[in-house]
């Protein structure tokens, strides 16, 4: 159905917002019209349109400009558009794209989508609100003006997958301030900046000197138990006792029977790694 007046004028109004150096996308609505522009390049845009929305509408329509800007490129673009041909007939990444690997990234910044996508080496990208979503065969690296969240290497059927690592180290990189964060292993210790797990980690076991770092390590990793700790370290079960009653009374009389607690400790002696000491008969 051919829009009216009204809603011509206000795609116009809405492809200026997309000009070039701008947002590359953005929606509005007019009564029951859901409205969207999209940067096409060349200071073309894409306007839509539609009296509905469903899942998945914007990432189609995403491609779809990203196929429109190859299309209307001065060079050809290759194999990069015939696999986004493939993938808007077909739906079928595995069958759209090459073994790989291929890298998602999420980014988020100031700078121009067009040009990210050019630095990461490709042209595979899905503006969506202050953000963008690529993907692309060669490993990234940091971008200025950009904070980046890679995902770990995937084939193509992994790149749902890829995607939700992609955005979730995203958000590590923003929370800790990174130009980029990598997708890490999905244990605790994955989920928290390495920076800010040392940080923490020496913070809290300050106040413990190499040996009884170890010895604690040593109790804990034996689940408490105060002959197998005392084995493994060599020494009398009263000693390890003594240094572990120690341990509690420096860490401001910590309760060490508390699984919350030996779960932090844990955690920290894991960041800091092995004391470079064995434990003497007096621990400092």
């Amino acid at each position: 159905m051919e829009p009216g007046e009204e809603v011509r004028a206000a795609l116009a109004a809405l492809a200026r917002r997309v000009a070039p150096g701008s947002a590359a996308t953005a929606t509005d609505s007019l009564g029951g019209t859901h409205l969207a522009a999209y940067a096409v390049g060349g200071g073309r845009v894409l306007a839509l349109a539609t009296s509905g929305r469903a899942p998945g509408d914007h990432t189609i329509a995403s491609v779809g400009a990203v196929l429109l800007t190859l299309l209307t490129a001065s060079g050809p673009a290759g194999a990069e558009a015939a696999a986004l041909t493939r993938l808007l007939l077909d739906g079928d990444p595995a069958a759209a794209l090459t073994p790989g690997p291929w890298y998602a990234v999420h980014a988020r910044g100031g700078g121009d989508p067009r040009a990210l996508a050019a630095a990461l080496g490709t042209v595979l990208l899905d503006p969506r609100g202050d953000g963008v979503r690529l993907l692309s065969d060669r490993e990234p690296g940091p971008q200025p003006g950009w904070r980046l969240g890679v995902s770990a290497p995937a084939a193509p059927a992994e790149l749902r997958t890829a995607d939700a690592q992609a955005r979730r180290a995203l958000t590590r990189a923003e929370a800790s301030r990174t130009p980029l964060a990598r997708h890490a292993d999905p244990g605790v210790t994955g989920l928290v900046g390495e920076a800010e797990a040392r940080a923490h980690a020496e913070a809290l076991l300050l106040p413990l000197s190499p040996a009884l770092r170890e010895t604690l390590r040593a109790w804990l990793s034996h689940h408490g138990s105060w002959d197998r700790t005392a084995a493994a370290l060599g020494v009398h079960r009263n000693t390890v006792r003594q240094r572990i009653a120690r341990c509690a009374a420096l860490l401001d009389d910590a309760d060490l029977d508390d699984a919350d607690t030996r779960m932090e400790l844990w955690f920290a002696l894991r960041w800091l790694g092995p004391a470079p000491d064995r434990p003497s008969a007096h621990p400092g």
